[in-house]
């Protein structure tokens, strides 16, 4: 794909150039010049074409005009699809095996790409993954396992590093770590890429804004004018308007007067790693959570015992909507009040399906839809592509969206029958400033309907909900 030889020894980018990635997505005309040992912040919207924009700049597409140069020494990447990629491999590598003594270790994940064992030893230690080496990769905590991804690409000898939203799913002292150590890389070029613009690194010396599948703006971030663009892109977009109604329900009522989550002396260790223990935990209809902590402090496992997704559900004295665990019971009989979005959840939605079906597989708890809705739910579905404002796109395919267009939908997918009980696990991340703020407002919409009792998971101080009062603090 490479056309021409560029003026600066070293350097990648674009000349006048037109790239066709798919058949409906078209960039350019792009104009951008990378130096070496430059360090980027491309910013844009959910959906504006930042990863396209990179992939393109890897090789990815048909150049329909103009010049392309690339450096043939390949990336080092991290990004939440090749997290995505990594897990799924796994997945099919160890099917049918306990996920958290089995699959490829650690260790072998952060050598995949050669790197200076001396170097790769200094970042393990200062991501905070010292003693995890040993254990399955598919183990991890989605900030742990994005850790892992950090630290390879940084031990690699690769001179160019694309880091796309690195800082998902990290808590807030893995996020000051990783940046401490991105401010000592001198000798790599950086391609950072993020939707957040209100939290500019230090090390960032360029900046390319990007909307549309064009690039607004590239260059210095010394003295580059660049609010006014920022403001335009950033704008809160106005979808004001209620929660869309939900649909009549025909699940056996609930008592009332019993908790939907009784948990006492709860006890999770994956070998000799303990994550919980003498662990007590009981929820009231009503009465909302949130829950933080730290990398790797069982947020997910906790979470997991409420919805049926642990094994260690059924060998602890755990009652969820009055079904008391390892009794019979099935896992469609407490799914069906519950609704759920997390990474694992993102990772897991594979179907090709549209964005329409998306959100309908959210009356049924199934990833895909295999029954016919009603047309009462497809007109929930419809009110619901318009409050997010994906009306115009409600037939193309999930899987061809972007990661924060996916996660808004599986938000609203977990929402739609508004369940006794909504998970949100990190809902937020990947998200721009309008639309995270979209999610909040419709979580408080729903906490306002008083039919739904909400647990929510965040690392990201800004996205507190006020309506939730109650707060579990892991360890």
């Amino acid at each position: 794909m490479v056309s021409a030889v560029s003026e600066v020894t070293g350097a990648i980018g674009f000349r006048d150039a037109r790239v066709l990635l798919r058949q409906d997505l078209m960039l350019g005309p792009l104009n951008w010049l990378i130096e070496p040992n430059q360090k980027w912040l491309i910013v844009g919207r959910n959906g504006a074409g930042k990863s396209a924009l990179v992939a393109a700049l890897q090789g990815e597409g048909e150049r329909i005009s103009g010049d392309i140069w690339y450096n043939d020494d390949e990336a080092a990447v991290v990004s939440t699809e090749i997290q995505k990629t990594l897990l799924e491999e796994e997945r099919i590598r160890c099917e049918g095996q306990d996920e958290r003594i089995s699959g490829t270790p650690v260790s072998a994940v952060l050598r995949a790409l050669s790197p200076d064992e001396a170097e790769l030893s200094r970042f393990v230690q200062r991501l905070g993954l010292s003693g995890r080496e040993t254990q399955p990769f598919r183990s991890l905590s989605t900030g742990e396992t994005r850790k892992v991804l950090l630290a390879r690409a940084l031990a690699s000898n690769r001179s160019l590093l694309i880091l796309d939203e690195p800082a998902s799913g990290l808590d807030a002292e893995s996020l000051e770590r990783l940046h401490q150590i991105l401010e000592d890389v001198k000798d790599r070029t950086v391609l950072l890429l993020s939707n957040d613009w209100s939290r500019l690194p230090s090390w960032i010396d360029h900046v390319a804004l990007v909307d549309a599948g064009e690039l607004v703006f590239c260059g210095p971030l010394a003295g580059a004018d660049i609010e006014p663009w920022l403001a335009q892109m950033m704008a809160l977009s106005d979808r004001a308007g209620h929660l869309p109604e939900a649909a009549a329900s025909d699940l056996p009522a609930l008592d009332d007067d019993a908790p939907l989550v009784d948990m006492r002396q709860i006890h999770v260790a994956y070998g000799d790693r303990v994550v919980l223990t003498q662990f007590d935990w009981r929820i009231e209809s009503g009465q909302h959570w949130q829950v933080t902590g730290a990398n790797g402090s069982g947020k997910t496992t906790l979470l997991e015992l409420i919805t049926g997704d642990s094994p260690h559900c059924y060998t602890n004295d755990l009652t969820v909507f009055g079904y008391k665990r390892g009794t019979g019971e099935s896992i469609w009989q407490i799914k069906q009040y519950i609704g759920l979005v997390s990474s694992a959840l993102h990772m897991a939605y594979r179907v090709s399906s549209s964005l329409e079906n998306v959100l309908v597989s959210g009356f049924f708890d199934s990833i895909g839809v295999y029954q016919k809705p009603s047309e009462a739910q497809r007109q929930i579905v419809g009110a619901w592509l318009q409050r997010l404002g994906l009306d115009a796109v409600r037939q193309q395919p999930f899987n061809q969206q972007s990661y924060g267009n996916q996660r808004l939908l599986l938000i609203a997918r977990a929402m739609i029958k508004q369940p006794a009980l909504l998970i949100l696990d990190e809902p937020c991340l990947g998200l721009d400033a309008p639309n995270r703020a979209l999610v909040l407002a419709l979580i408080e919409q729903l906490i306002a309907r008083a039919q739904t009792t909400v647990i929510y998971v965040s690392h990201d101080a800004r996205d507190r909900v006020d309506s939730i009062s109650n707060t579990l603090a892991l360890s």
